[in-house]
Formats: C-alpha cells, structure tokens, sequence
C-alpha cells in the first residue's frame, strides 16, 4: 500500500504576493526614472521663478522648451519602461476616470485657443496662449506620471518645493536685507532699489506672495510631523519664518487671504490640529520682528532711496529676521518637549468648536453694533464699503497701509470690462490672450492694464463659454480625483496629500481676483501638484496606460515614441518662433535708431526675418517700415504699414502708425480714417486724443477732404529730390 505524498506548487500558479521583492538597492534603482522626472520638474519650476515668473517672452519660450523635452523624456520611459513579472514599471501613469476626464478637458481647451486664432482680436497673443495652454497640459501629465510612478511622491515633492519656496523667499528678502551685495556681478540682491515692496525674482508682488503661501501649508505639515526626522520638522519650521515675512512685505492681501484659507483648511482636515496651530503661532511670533521694522523703517518702505541709506536699516532688518528665526526655534523646541501637552482629545476638540462658533457669533454681534452706533448704520456702512470696493481711482501700491484697506484696487472696474465683452460674445469670446485690447474698448478711465484680473472671468471674456467650461471642468475633475485620493488613499500619505490639497486651494482662492493663470511660475506648481494628487499612488491600481509588453511589438512602440517625440518638437517649434521674432525685432529697431546706411541694411535684414518667422505680429512691419521710411522708402513702408494692420486689424498701434505716418506727409485723405479707426478701438487713449481736432468736422472744411492740417507730430527730416513722392498707407475696410 503506497502513501500518496502531497503535490508540490507548480512555479506559474505561485500567487504574485509569492514573489520576493526587491533588494532596497535595486527598489533604488527601479524608482530613478520616476525621481529624476520629479527633479526635472522642480527644475522647470525654479527656473520659472527665476526668470521673472516665466511670463515675458523669450523666459517663457524657454520654459516651454524645457516643457517639451521633460515631455518627450516622460513619454520614452513610459513606453520603454522596464518590467520583472509582478512589479511596476519603473514609470507608469494612472489615474482614476475623472483625473483622466479633467486632464483630456485640460488638452483640448488648448485646442480650442488655438481654434480661436480664425477669429481673435489679438491673434499673436492667442498663439502664445495656445503654446502657454499646452504647456500647462503637459505640465499637469507629468504631475500624474510622477504621482503614479514615484512612491510617496506627494511628500517627497512637497518638501522639494518648500525647498525651492526657500530659496526664493530669501532671494526677496535680500533686497531689504543687503541691497548692497553684488557677488561677482551674478546676484545683484538691490532690486528694492526703485521699487520698496518685494516683487523679485517675479517682477510681481501677488505671484511672490503666492508663491509663498503655496508653500506654508507643507512647511507647517512637515514642522508638526511627529513622523519626521528631528532635523526635517527644525528646518521647515525655521522655512516658515521668511516665506511668512517675505509675503507680508508683498502687501498683498490677495496672497494673505489665500494663506489664511490655506491654513484654515489645513487646520480642518488634520487630526493634529492643536499641533498644528501651535508651530503656526511659533512661525507668526518669528516673524514678527522683521515684519515690525519692514512696516515702519521709511528707508526700507520707501522708493528710490540710495543704497547708503538703506544699508544700516538692511542690517537692522536682517538682526531681526535672524532673531526671528532663533525666536521661533526656541518656541518649536518647547513644543517638542513638551508635545503630550499639544494633544487634542476628542472632549477637547468640541470644547474647540463650541468656542469657536460662539466667538464668531459674538464678534460679529459686536461687528453689527459697532455698525448700527455709527453715523451711517449698518445699511449705509454696508454701501459706502461697498462703493469704495467699486471705487476706481489711483492709489499708492508699495504703502504698507493698503493691506488694512477695502478697495478692490481697482478690479472691479476690469471685471466689469471682462464682463461686458463677454456679454458681447458670450460663446466663443474674442479669442484667447485678447483682454489687452479689449480693455482698451471698453474702459472708462485711462488705467493701463494686461489682464482682467480674475482667471475665471477672462476666460469667459476672451474664449466663451466653451472655453470657460473646458478650462474650470478640467481643473475641477482634476481636483475631483485629487479628493478622492484624500479621503480614500493610504492613510501613511494623508498628511503630506493634505498639505498640498491646502496649497491648490490656495491658488484656487487667489485666481478669482488676480491674474495667475498667465504666471507660469505659480500655476505650475498648482497644476503640478493637481496631477500628482489625481494620480493612482503605485501600487494601488487603477485606469493605466501601460506600455508594451517586452518583446512585443516593439515597431508600435518605436512608432508611438517618434509620433510624441515630433509633436513636442512641433510644440518646441512654435514656442520658439515668436522668441526670435521678438529678439530679430528688437534688433532691426536698434539699427534703426543708429541710422547709418549700414546699420540700416541690417536692419531691413533683421525685420524680414522676423516677419517671415511670426506672421501674427505687426511689430516686425513697423520695424521694417521704420527702416524703409528713413532710407527714404515711402512706397515700401506705406506699404509694410498697410501689412501690418491687415495682420493686426484690431490693434490701436497698428492704426497709429499709419496715422501718424499719413500725418507727417500732409495726406488726410489716408490719416484720417486710420485715426477715426484709431479712435474706436482706444476711444479714451492718449493717441486717440491728440487726433480729435482732426477728426472734428467743426474744424474741417466740409468739401476739401484733402486741406491740409496742423501737423500733430514733428516731421521726418526732408527728403532727397529725387526720392519719389511718398503714397498713401491704407485706409480701414
């Protein structure tokens, strides 16, 4: 009689749980890819800070650039990654169904700026929106990848970009610190020279701020983190005390508004929030002191004051920042040694909240006293806060004092413009990056401005409804899946996912009322965390585009490879084109401002290229028809003038031009249609004014449409006799 003796496993039918993982050294090697995509993103994040925010051209061409080819990078090991059975790819991209929803949304509303050049006013401005949108679509991809492929990705790009917050807040802080160090000509620190209120490496005191309270919510995580190295919760806690200094010194209430929402949420959606607000009050009591003297020293608060002056003054300023930081070293030491004491119980925690609410109902019982004692009473208080939010007026930007005040700082009157164009055009807008020349339409004041100071709003007011609903869609989806991986992901990851949720809704509060969607610098981060927070964590699954097997198909790997690789080149292409337009224009007009026949020629040379290489712009044609005017060309510059309102037809300067040009040769016959178009698209412009007695039939012959008229602009010198009578520009359709 035999003894049946047990089968063993067969190999293939081992569950994958079976199978060893790998060694830490080989986990390290597996997870580079995904780590060096996670530093080349916050390489293209810290070099939008640094170049003015990334909003200028050629910075932002260059920013796209280096877009597209960490695009190009991604896509490669996406397809060609390397797998061992039971493992993930070294890089992946998954995400649930709404994150990828909210990313294809995010990809066609650049589709559609790009549609939107067959009918914009400002077709050269809708191209760059064009490049801008596909940047940020890609931008919010590789977020996705990063989120998907690297472990703990939340964290660890967290913590890279307080780092980088870091770096950028004491860069600011250096102008009011020490203005008068200049290391080797390559960090001149004196940018508050003309300018008091801190704005660099931005150019921009809002973006800065937000670029900093971007960063508090994960500096404050990291600070009160009990699972952190000591070494790591000191230094975020001292990170806190000048990124808060460097955004109260922005005088930005915009930016103090979203930190507020940003702690407050924080705060709400962290078991930990006794913790939490005590390092927040330790960071605030460290930046007291700086805060203090950067508000009261006149030197320091003042334009245009030498450098000798605002040395002491910098030295005084940078003693008490690093008091500060001593100061709130010391607060954060007691709070570790003491941290069973910032434990909030269960009891506690509704004690808190009953607090809470009653403070809240008594302050505002005493808010609607104070009201109802004052001479206008509640409803007149209401209206006149009211009308002073409305008010339109010029005011004093680098005065500490604005952040106490209640006006809108004149945004309700470009909302209202955003507005009423939209009204006007309420489907598809008037093309994208068109608000510029909008607002000179439909303005009634002579304030200057690029945007309408409110993202959702110019969206509507520049790509319609459709466009709105593509871009706000998009994010929402995103910010959709971004929530339910907080409330349904890996509890060992919530804290670090938590912060940066508080940090988008930073950026999600400050876009109503400023014009971050056309700061690359602070909407990268956004998107980038966006992404990251959409994506499926490795490990947990999810709609994935994986790439092909090893050994199959490698042709349609190849195939797709080169297909991605062209179509970021392509998108490389067009944000480099009007880069060398604008360099080739700004050169013509150099030469043309020497006036030597030489100089000249190369000039001409210059303006060709620039027109051939960006067909949108009239900026070339005016350089070019500069150039042909002073040599004496008059038929060649009517004529490069007359191109260049065909390619700018709603554009004032184009109209100027040909104005102006028509003026100085005594032919009314031309100027004055161009001016009278002139005048209906900048009716209140400075340019637009001085032709009005022109244009004034009371002080024209009513039958000789051809007598002359005052010159308005001081003549050319006077031709060559032989040079040929000059003909006139067009006139408008």
């Amino acid at each position: 009689m035999s003894v049946a003796t047990p089968e063993a496993p067969r190999a293939e039918l081992a569950p994958p749980a079976a199978v060893a993982p790998l060694p830490a050294r080989r986990r390290a090697r597996a997870n580079r890819p995904a780590a060096a995509l996670a530093l080349a993103a916050l390489a293209l994040m810290a070099y939008a800070a640094f170049a003015g925010g990334g909003i200028s051209i050629p910075d932002e061409s260059r920013l796209q650039i280096g877009i597209a080819a960490v695009s190009a990078a991604a896509l490669a090991g996406l397809l060609f990654a390397a797998r061992r059975p039971h493992a993930a790819p070294t890089l992946r991209a998954a995400a649930p169904p709404a994150g990828w929803a909210g990313l294809a949304l995010l990809g066609l509303f650049a589709v559609w700026n790009g549609i939107s050049l067959a009918w914009s006013i400002a077709p050269e401005n809708s191209w760059l929106d064009f490049n801008r949108m596909i940047g940020y679509a890609l931008v919010a991809g590789l977020g996705l990848v990063i989120g998907a492929s690297l472990p703990r990705a939340a964290e660890r790009m967290a913590l890279g970009f307080v780092a980088l917050a870091a770096v950028v807040a004491l860069y600011a802080l250096g102008g009011k610190a020490l203005p008068s160090l200049d290391l080797l000509g390559l960090v001149d620190l004196n940018h508050t020279a003309d300018f008091s209120r801190l704005r660099a490496p931005f150019g921009y005191w809002n973006a800065l701020g937000l670029f900093c309270v971007l960063a508090v919510p994960i500096a404050l995580r990291a600070a009160a983190d009990l699972e952190r190295n000591r070494t790591t919760r000191i230094l975020s806690e001292l990170t806190l005390v000048p990124l808060l200094v460097t955004i109260g010194l922005t005088y930005s209430r915009g930016a103090l508004l979203a930190l507020l929402f940003a702690v407050a949420l924080l705060v709400a959606l962290s078991p930990d929030r006794l913790r939490l607000l005590a390092f927040a009050g330790a960071a605030v009591l460290g930046a007291a002191p700086a805060l203090v003297l950067g508000f009261t020293s006149d030197p320091l608060t003042t334009d245009a004051v030498p450098v000798a002056e605002r040395t002491d003054e910098g030295i005084a300023f940078l003693i008490a920042l690093v008091a500060g930081v001593v100061l709130a070293a010391a607060a954060g030491w007691a709070l570790r040694r003491w941290d069973e004491w910032v434990v909030m119980t269960a009891r506690a925690r509704r004690t808190a909240w009953r607090v809470t609410w009653i403070a809240g109902a008594v302050l505002s019982l005493g808010l609607l006293g104070a009201m109802n004692d004052s001479e206008r009473g509640v409803g007149g208080t209401i209206e006149h806060q009211f009308d002073q939010f409305t008010e339109t007026k010029a005011e004093k930007t680098n005065d500490p004092g604005r952040i106490l005040k209640t006006n809108s700082g004149n945004r309700w009157t470009w909302w209202e413009e955003a507005a009423g164009a939209w009204s006007d055009r309420p489907l598809a807008g008037h093309g994208a990056g068109s608000f510029q020349l909008l607002h000179l339409q439909y303005r009634e004041n002579t304030l200057p401005v690029r945007d309408a100071h409110s993202v959702p709003l110019q969206f509507l007011a520049e790509t319609g409804v459709i466009g709105a609903l593509l871009a706000l869609g998009g994010l929402a989806l995103l910010a959709a899946a971004a929530v339910r991986r907080l409330w349904r992901g890996p509890a060992g990851q919530r804290p670090y996912v938590t912060a940066l949720a508080a940090a988008i809704s930073a950026y999600a509060v400050h876009m109503w009322f400023d014009w971050d969607w056309d700061v690359p610098a602070v909407t990268l981060p956004a998107l980038l965390f966006l992404g990251i927070l959409a994506a499926r964590p490795p490990g947990a699954g999810g709609s994935e585009v994986r790439p092909l097997a090893p050994g199959r198909e490698p042709g349609g790997r190849v195939g797709m490879l080169a297909l991605g690789v062209a179509m970021c080149c392509a998108f490389a292409l067009s944000a480099l084109l009007p880069a060398l337009a604008r360099d080739r224009t700004s050169s013509a007009f150099e030469h043309a401002a020497a006036g030597t026949p030489e100089e000249l020629a190369a000039g001409a040379r210059d303006a060709e290229i620039a027109r051939r290489l960006n067909p949108l712009s009239d900026d070339p044609t005016a350089a070019a028809s500069a150039i042909a005017e002073r040599r004496g060309r008059y038929d060649r510059a009517a004529q490069l003038l007359a191109e260049g309102v065909d390619r700018a037809p709603s554009d004032p300067q184009a109209w100027l031009r040909v104005a102006t040009f028509n003026f100085r040769r005594d032919d009314l016959r031309a100027a004055l249609p161009a001016a009278q178009r002139l005048a209906e698209l900048d009716p209140r412009g400075e340019s637009a004014l001085l032709f009005l007695p022109a244009l004034d039939p009371s002080v024209r012959s009513a039958t000789a449409t051809g007598t002359p008229l005052p010159r308005l602009v001081p003549p050319p010198p006077a031709p060559a006799p032989a040079a040929p009578a000059p003909p006139s520009a067009a006139s408008p359709e």
